[in-house]
């Protein structure tokens, strides 16, 4: 196997008797994490040295372990610096999503260094890298095993001369360190107990969770897991969450998730109950595409209940938990008189497909203008959004209207993708994000090259694929609404130090936060919960930030204040006909009917997918 897979492998292997020796050594669990790592360092140094036939190197980590535990104690003597604790930096301090991306930059770099190796090195490297041994090697290239020595000692050596023993530290260093933060100085044995999985959630969140500052100092040993998560959540905390991947009950839901639909209920006196249900979103294949729902459908009725406004809450969230229901639709006559028709019966089920390009349009304007509905942050669907952007730069697009209504969020590197195919002066190396962390993790700033590198799935977007089909726009009209969260919200706060923002519609959901996922990655795993907390507020290039109670347009205009709804796309919508007003195009906007004319009485849950700062 290669020198870098084989270092892994003795890492895994050995990192918790280290960990352990080195607590004992010198009796503080943050600094026996930085001896730990340290040990591993110089182990990487000697690589060279040691066979990858070897069963046990612990004697050497251990002599290694000792001389830094020499070391540390000899700088502790000329500097009082030595006695900080290195995790409480408050800037400058690594994390997993840069640790992360090194490490995918540096297996990048070494494909590449791969393709230019004669051909019989890289082979046999390539086989090593897969875990054949140096016999299976052999034998499968028709070498003696002194020849497979041999070769995969010139693939190391020139993988080195081109990449960088440094480099390969670094980024090894960065990786194991995320890898290993979160172990416990001993691995229990036995049964899980509350007391251990509330321990572990009590340690996570003391490392990351942004509101860290009042969590207790012990757990509460009989508290069941979830509740304990509450009981830890601070009251400004909205959507942090904990779930156990084996049991789908405990996953967060919402229409959206469930039924692959968006509706809310709205005030209407000529309903039989006095609230209206409306169909605002219907995504294509979801299980209420099945049922041949639509947007701009009414209901009047869930479960043969009368919606009103006391009760539409409830129902709604009822029509969550159950995962089924009957809905009683109806129409909307010229006087704005209700008829109810038919019973709908939905449930869920099925496969939703999530556009991200859920409609696009370029409008016969002058100036040439298009309309694009973008719905899901989904790095799969990159192609899509590219291939979109390049028609309108060959169509010659000079303003753009972006429907962000429905947007969830999603990906940040998709984000940072959209914004700068959009906004004005955007390279590489400018800014995308701030993150501003807890005292433990500091405040850090990534770029648009370094968050289109960590895509969440899929393949990395390269700026030079963006480059192209940049509009370089100096204003942009975004219509927004309450469903408008998470990177659909980053993208209107993060586009404001590069374009001109035009916001029209409603107010976003407020999702003004980054969130990291934490699962055991122990072997055997013993806590089985997945945690999500919010690690990061988030910021814009100007140090903007701060929407936690959403972002306010400038331009104010309800969609359900003109019934039906129009189509997504179509001219006569309310919020793309004021888009096109301020423009100065034809398609200005439409005043609401005063029959029809409604007030908002519940908006069904929005499901804000979360802006995840690290990729498992």
């Amino acid at each position: 196997m290669s020198a870098e897979i084989f270092f892994i492998r003795l890492y895994n292997v050995n990192y918790q008797k280290v960990y352990d020796f080195a607590y004992k050594l010198c009796g503080d669990r943050h600094r026996a994490k930085d001896i730990t790592q340290q040990c591993f360092l110089r182990l990487w140094e000697k690589i060279d040295t040691i066979s990858s036939e070897s069963e046990d190197i612990f004697p050497l980590l251990f002599v290694i372990a000792k001389r830094v535990v020499i070391d540390e104690s000899r700088k502790a003597t000329t500097s009082a610096l030595a006695h900080k604790d290195i995790y409480h930096t408050s800037s400058g301090t690594i994390d997993e999503t840069e640790s992360r991306m090194h490490y995918k930059q540096l297996r990048h770099r070494l494909s590449n260094v791969l393709q230019s190796l004669p051909d019989k090195p890289r082979k046999v490297y390539q086989y090593r890298d897969s875990g054949y041994s140096h016999k299976e090697i052999a034998d499968m290239l028709n070498i003696s095993v002194t020849t497979v020595r041999t070769h995969l000692r010139t693939a190391t050596h020139l993988i080195r001369k081109n990449i960088g023993n440094t480099t390969i530290i670094a980024a090894i260093s960065c990786l194991l360190w995320a890898c290993g933060k979160d172990k416990d100085p001993a691995t229990p044995t036995g049964p899980v107990t509350n007391a251990e999985v509330n321990r572990w959630i009590l340690d996570s969140m003391n490392y990351f969770y942004y509101w860290k500052d009042g969590l207790p100092a012990t757990p509460d040993a009989s508290a069941e897991a979830t509740a304990w998560f509450g009981q830890l959540k601070n009251t400004a905390d909205r959507f942090s969450i904990i779930y156990d991947p084996a049991v789908p009950a405990s996953y967060p839901a919402g229409l959206r998730s469930i039924y692959g639909m968006e509706a809310s209920v709205i005030a209407y006196p000529k309903a039989p109950g006095g609230a209206l249900g409306v169909v605002q979103l219907v995504q294509p294949g979801s299980p209420a595409a099945s049922k041949e729902l639509k947007r701009g459908q009414l209901f009047t009725r869930i479960n043969g209940t009368l919606l009103s406004a006391g009760n539409a809450a409830s129902l709604l969230a009822k029509l969550v938990t159950d995962k089924k229901a009957d809905l009683t639709m109806a129409t909307l006559g010229t006087d704005g008189a209700i008829t109810e028709t038919t019973v709908q019966k939905i449930n869920a089920g099925g496969i939703t497909q999530e556009p991200a390009v859920q409609q696009s349009v370029v409008l016969n304007t002058t100036p040439k203008t298009a309309y694009l509905c973008f719905n899901y942050f989904d790095d799969a669907q990159s192609a899509a959004l590219l291939q979109t952007f390049s028609a309108y730069k060959q169509q010659g697009v000079q303003q753009l209207v972006l429907d962000l209504r429905y947007s969830p969020g999603g990906s940040t590197a998709m984000a940072a993708v959209l914004t700068a195919l959009i906004g004005n002066n955007i390279d590489a190396g400018s800014v995308f994000a701030r993150y501003i962390g807890n005292s433990r993790l500091g405040n850090r700033t990534m770029t648009f090259g370094q968050t289109m590198a960590l895509p969440e799935s899929g393949i990395a977007v390269t700026f030079d694929q963006v480059k192209p089909a940049q509009l370089r726009l100096s204003k942009v009209y975004i219509l927004t609404g309450p469903h408008t969260a998470s990177a659909a919200e980053m993208i209107v706060n993060n586009l404001k130090p590069y374009t001109n923002i035009v916001q029209i519609g409603g107010t976003t959901l407020g999702k003004d936060e980054g969130m990291i996922t934490i699962a055991d990655g122990r072997n055997p795993k013993r806590i089985p919960w997945v945690l999500m907390p919010i690690t990061y507020k988030l910021q814009n290039a100007n140090g903007e930030g701060g929407y936690n109670k959403g972002i306010v347009p400038a331009y104010q205009v309800d969609e359900l204040g003109a019934l039906p709804l129009q189509p997504l796309g179509n001219t006569a919508d309310p919020l793309t006909a004021k888009a096109l007003e301020l423009i100065g195009v034809a398609g200005g906007r439409i005043s609401p009917n005063p029959l029809t004319a409604v007030k908002n009485a519940a908006i069904s849950p929005a499901m804000a997918h979360p802006v995840l700062i690290n990729h498992p």
